[in-house]
């Protein structure tokens, strides 16, 4: 091949090349410029909805606490002296006026006798002055005695009545010493974890009491609850509508009664204090041991629930989506949950039949255009 045929079959080659590439460059530009197809558009998102509906509910408020004894008084002695006799045993179920504790009374003791001695000697004395009087007197009346005499008489009768008293309030002193020796239970109760044994010095102002005796029936379960419940607490007490329900550890139920709400509401955590009494015949409900509440108090006339899944929390609060009234575009709407009572949510801020989004909510938006799932 000449030089010349081989430059004409370079020239045809690089043509084409140059053609071939023009020819792709159109084609993508037409790819680029053609407009998405209809079907590409992005859809609405599907959502799921059910309307609230308003019906009579009766008003149950769940609640969890501690059981407490509605009585407890801790037993301590009120003057210092030696323990010589404990007369039940820790964690003993006592009577009231019950003996628990002998002290050691000795002392006291010998100062009653001393006292009684001291009152019997005065007493004989007034009864010597009391005989001289009379006599002073009938001298007096017969001119044998001045006035003055009689006068001294009764001074001295005067003087020894007044520690004749004296003398009695010593021996009622002495007498109550001897009685704080014998410590008697103030109430019927369980006892509890002893601090002294016999032989032990017990002091008037330890800070352990002896032993601790509280009421094991009725017992007593303190609990809190949110204080938007209190107005419709209040009124279903005044009605004698209020039940509070406890579950027992043994499956049972126990009914008992609402007998404390406190005189101001915690501002800390905006929740009122409640106390209420259960019967505990066959001791199974425990100080100090949990306790879950149920509280009933009346019937919620037309309360609006709902679906709990509808209820959503943002920044203002709790809303939900509501669908208009054509279907169409959905709407936050706030509301307030009361509370979640059997498998719903009551709520208020919503009517009656409004249609509410409960399923699809993720990134929705005010004024967003939906479809109804099928």
């Amino acid at each position: 091949m000449n030089h010349r045929t081989r430059t004409a079959v370079e020239y045809f080659v690089a043509l084409t090349v140059a053609a071939l590439a023009m020819a792709a460059a159109v084609a993508l530009s037409r790819s680029v410029e053609k407009p998405a197809d209809k079907g590409d558009a992005k859809l609405a998102p599907v959502v799921s909805v059910a309307p609230a509906v308003a019906r009579n509910l009766p008003v149950q408020l769940d609640a969890q606490g501690h059981l407490v004894p509605l009585k407890q008084v801790d037993v301590r002695v009120q003057a210092t002296g030696t323990v010589r006799a404990v007369h039940f045993k820790e964690g003993e179920e006592i009577k009231a006026g019950q003996l628990m504790f002998t002290l050691d009374a000795s002392d006291v003791a010998a100062q009653l006798a001393k006292a009684r001695a001291a009152a019997a000697q005065v007493q004989a004395q007034l009864d010597e002055a009391q005989r001289d009087l009379a006599r002073s007197r009938q001298l007096a009346k017969d001119k044998f005695y001045s006035d003055s005499v009689v006068d001294v008489a009764e001074g001295k009768v005067a003087s020894l009545r007044a520690q004749r008293d004296a003398m009695q309030a010593d021996i009622d002193g002495s007498r109550v010493l001897v009685d704080r020796t014998r410590i008697v239970a103030p109430m019927a109760g369980l006892t509890g974890a002893l601090s002294v044994h016999p032989g032990s010095l017990a002091q008037s102002g330890a800070a352990t009491p002896m032993v601790s005796v509280v009421q094991m029936d009725p017992i007593g379960v303190e609990f809190t609850l949110p204080e938007v419940h209190l107005p419709t607490l209040l009124a279903a007490r005044a009605a004698g509508t209020v039940k509070v329900l406890l579950a027992a550890p043994d499956g049972s139920t126990v009914e008992g009664q609402l007998v404390f709400v406190n005189n101001r509401v915690n501002t800390d955590t905006g929740t009122i204090s409640l106390k209420a009494a259960f019967p505990n015949a066959r001791r199974l409900l425990w100080p100090g041991a949990f306790a879950k509440v149920l509280v009933t108090a009346g019937v919620s006339r037309s309360a609006v629930t709902l679906a709990p899944q509808a209820l959503l929390d943002g920044p203002d609060g709790r809303f939900v989506y509501v669908l208009d009234a054509v279907g169409a575009k959905v709407a936050t709407k706030s509301v307030t949950l009361l509370r979640v009572q059997d498998q719903l949510a009551v709520v208020a801020g919503l009517a009656d039949g409004e249609r509410v989004v409960t399923e699809g909510q993720q990134g929705l938006k005010n004024g967003m255009a939906v479809r109804l799932a099928k």
